[in-house]
């Protein structure tokens, strides 16, 4: 398969895949990292990695602005440095000013980088292709993350936080390396993209993939937030093991779930992966036991793989070319908005209630709802 995929697929998901092996991977270790090295307070820390996805998500709105200044080639480096530049700050510095300021900067760059390079892996792939495409992409990304939380998991027990953060820095300047190699050109988003964008968010369709995309998104806010908190605490060492499972499901789910919503449709692929996984929360809100989490947390990377390739397949099926990074960026919007109500939320829930249990549930019944939901998307233009 790999002789027949896009030169710039290959470009794209090699970068993803150093980029996320380092500077995403760190996620899953930020809100420990700065419990242990700072005495900001648990919300606070978490505002840190909350700013992140709150500023990636106004900047899916606006970033086309920044697109038709700067082109899809720069838009797609530029934005990947921030990525680096934000473990650069966290290494460096234990100043919280210039923290949430980076926060701010990374989510531009996020925002600049997946929409970009989500349009232009839509825009090199044949129409039949768009979910293989967008797995291959999510695969390689997934696969990164994966074995970044292992290795930089690893790296902290045995050798502390900050040389974590040295491997994650080296491990991202390859991402950042990586796409100097992407073919130059690309299209522009049209004028008065903001108008655009919020004229499409009011469509059927895409408020529908919108609110699929947010309830999809709290698994992974919900992991990078509570469970992240929770785990270290709770099982040690095993916690790693658990961690990993999330972006492991995720990345091995990612093409599969693609080339099935190429066959299947893209709606009854959506219901499945929603259903089990809100199915997968109950039942670790009922048994707290390593093993019971351990599946839940597999299922929603299972779910977290679904969902954003079959949703940026789907922006490849209505939308052309010069149209795309509107469409993406009012879709996964809501996506973001999913990983802060998660982050947020779910740490506000657990610490009111004192339990780990009360977002598990109410995050399962959501998904469960929404399996039901989506399986009318097809009917919905």
């Amino acid at each position: 398969m790999g002789r027949n995929l896009p030169r710039d697929l290959k470009v794209l998901s090699g970068a993803f895949f150093f980029l996320f092996m380092g500077a995403g991977a760190q996620q899953q270790f930020l809100l420990p990292h700065l419990r242990e090295t700072t005495s900001w307070g648990t919300m606070r820390y978490s505002l840190i990695l909350a700013v992140v996805y709150i500023s990636f998500m106004f900047w899916r709105l606006g970033i086309g602005y920044s697109i038709r200044i700067l082109g899809e080639y720069r838009s797609i480096v530029l934005g990947s440095l921030t990525y680096t530049a934000f473990v650069v700050t966290v290494l460096s510095s234990r100043c919280y000013p210039l923290t949430l300021a980076m926060a701010l900067l990374w989510g531009w760059g996020a925002a600049s980088l997946w929409i970009t390079g989500g349009t232009r892996v839509l825009n090199v792939s044949r129409g039949e292709r768009y979910g293989t495409s967008s797995g291959v992409l999510y695969l390689c990304t997934g696969l990164g993350f994966t074995l970044g939380v292992v290795a930089l998991g690893a790296t902290r027990t045995r050798w502390g936080g900050d040389t974590m953060y040295g491997l994650a820095l080296g491990l991202s300047l390859v991402g950042n390396f990586a796409l100097l190699f992407l073919s130059r050109g690309g299209g522009l988003p049209p004028h008065r993209p903001l108008r655009e964008v919020l004229k499409l968010m009011r469509t059927r369709r895409v408020k529908m993939v919108g609110s699929l995309q947010f309830v999809s998104a709290l698994s992974f806010g919900l992991l990078l937030g509570t469970v992240a908190d929770f785990l270290p605490k709770a099982y040690g060492w095993r916690s790693l093991l658990l961690t990993a499972s999330f972006p492991l499901a995720r990345a091995l789910t990612s093409l599969g779930g693609g080339t099935l919503s190429d066959r299947m449709g893209r709606g009854k692929v959506l219901a499945l992966a929603l259903g089990i996984s809100g199915l997968a929360l109950l039942t670790s809100a009922g048994w707290t036991t390593p093993l019971s989490l351990g599946l839940g947390i597999l299922i929603l990377g299972c779910q977290s793989g679904v969902v954003p390739t079959t949703s940026l397949a789907l922006a490849g099926d209505v939308a052309e070319p010069e149209r795309r990074p509107l469409v993406l960026g009012a879709m996964f919007f809501w996506r973001d908005l999913g990983v802060v109500t998660a982050i947020l939320g779910g740490q506000c829930l657990s610490v009111a209630l004192g339990t780990i249990r009360a977002p598990l549930i109410a995050f399962g019944l959501i998904f469960l709802a929404c399996a039901v939901w989506s399986l009318k998307l097809e009917e919905v233009r």
